[in-house]
């Protein structure tokens, strides 16, 4: 046992090694690479980040065929029966518990990333870290909102793969083995991870810049932007403002990374 432990954590090291590289390879607005050590750490909580929802997800669908009224589902499975994937909320409230464990760790560090950023970028230097109120708020408040999200989606792809499986004629066997397949998605867990990192940076980073006055920011987009995201490129508004696009800062879709330049 002490052996496949060993082996499991050299394993998930090497992953995140791996999955750190590939992201510094992709492209990010510039102002991210400005500062060597905190983009490393950008891309080591990134990392973390992906694992962690990684790993949960893959836990959820071994247990989400527990979440499914069975009695509602006759085999084979019949157009007529209406089965459930809310049996019981409780049940669902341990999952948002066990997810919340999983992802806050990461996203206080992303937080604690993006600001420490901002000490570099700004020059001024009030002694940001993990344990700074402003982070911990930040954080947790991030965290209640992908945790409900997540779970919501989770319930939902629950709910469509019965309805395929009915589409489909599927015994519950078969029903069984679709829910873990959508549930236990590595792309999600990606996207999840990509999305997420950069809200926690941005936000951690747009915290400091109000805490320490700053007056005006500016979106700066990605080079070879979306079409959602390119026309904001330069543009500028007051601190407590949202842009043009109705966002305080990035990201402004799943996988964005464009930045925000804040002004004294």
């Amino acid at each position: 046992m002490a052996q496949q432990d060993t082996n499991r954590t050299a394993l998930l090291s090497a992953r995140r090694e791996l999955t750190q590289s590939i992201r510094a390879s992709e492209d990010w607005q510039p102002s991210y690479k400005a500062h060597p050590e905190t983009f490393k750490a950008l891309l080591l909580h990134e990392a973390e980040l992906e694992q962690a929802v990684a790993e949960y997800l893959a836990g959820l669908a071994q247990r989400a065929p527990q979440y499914v009224d069975w009695s509602l589902v006759p085999e084979p499975v019949k157009a007529a029966a209406s089965p459930l994937a809310n049996k019981d909320d409780d049940l669902w409230r341990a999952e948002e518990f066990d997810l919340t464990k999983a992802v806050i760790d990461a996203i206080i560090m992303l937080t604690t990333t993006g600001a420490q950023a901002g000490e570099l970028a700004s020059g001024i230097y009030i002694g940001v870290s993990s344990l700074s109120q402003t982070v911990l708020v930040a954080a947790r408040e991030q965290v209640a909102t992908l945790v409900s999200q997540v779970t919501e989606t989770n319930r939902k792809l629950i709910r469509e793969a019965i309805k395929q499986s009915i589409a489909r004629g599927e015994d519950v066997a078969g029903t069984i083995e679709r829910i873990k397949t959508v549930v236990n998605n590595p792309v999600r867990a990606e996207m999840i991870a990509q999305t997420e990192s950069v809200n926690a940076y941005q936000t951690g980073l747009k915290n400091f810049a109000v805490e320490t006055g700053a007056k005006t920011k500016t979106w700066e987009s990605l080079e070879g932007a979306c079409t959602a995201c390119k026309p904001l490129d330069g543009e500028v508004v007051e601190i407590g403002e949202k842009f043009s696009n109705g966002s305080d800062r990035p990201a402004a879709h799943p996988r964005c990374r464009c930045g925000v330049y804040y002004q004294y």
